[in-house]
């Protein structure tokens, strides 16, 4: 028998998986997706690093281990390795890759 490790996603797939589907980050993500990816590169940055949603901070326990779980699903590349363009389209365009 081989033992074969689980399949991680690569960190595009994190952030696609779940920044459209958490309502509490989905609407202002969708927002800065809208813009372009670069502004949605630095919101969700902003979100997952500094826990920070625009101006207000995040402090919320419950919040502040989902954004760790992120963290620790991107892996070692983290947020340097998401393709921010396919991650806007995704938010921008539902069910388009």
């Amino acid at each position: 028998m081989v033992l074969v490790p689980p399949v991680q996603p690569d960190p595009t797939e994190v952030i696609e998986a779940w920044i459209p589907h958490d309502a509490r980050w989905h609407s202002r993500a969708r927002e800065q997706a809208g813009r372009g990816s670069e502004h949605l590169r630095v919101y969700v940055t902003e979100l997952v690093r500094d826990h920070r949603d625009g101006t207000s901070p995040v402090s919320d326990d419950f919040d502040l281990r989902t954004l760790k779980a992120v963290v620790e699903d991107l892996g070692a590349g983290g947020l340097g390795d998401v393709d921010w363009r396919r991650v806007a389209r995704a938010l921008s365009h539902p069910g388009i890759r």
